[in-house]
């Protein structure tokens, strides 16, 4: 069974970084890293918000399921006073 734990360490080797890089991105230390991976405490809401800025699917840490990204539609203006999307 997949837990929490083994999904951060797939993401966080999804996006080739060591533990200590991703601690320091989430505002933690490693060894507090290290215990997330390992299911022995649980992120704060604080950490995950911080971890997206590098890429992580929150999502699919909590609960398995990853997220369907959309390219964001954006709609600019065409030169003749008209609107497109891009």
């Amino acid at each position: 069974m997949s837990t929490y734990g083994k999904r951060l360490r797939e993401e966080r080797l999804r996006l080739s970084l060591t533990q200590q890089q991703m601690a320091l991105a989430g505002g933690i230390g490693r060894n507090a890293q290290s215990l997330y991976e390992r299911d022995l405490s649980l992120p704060r809401a604080d950490y995950l918000a911080l971890i997206t800025l590098l890429g992580t699917d929150v999502l699919y840490i909590l609960n398995g399921r990853h997220t369907l990204y959309r390219s964001p539609s954006v709609i600019v203006p065409t030169g003749n006073g008209q609107l497109t999307k891009n």
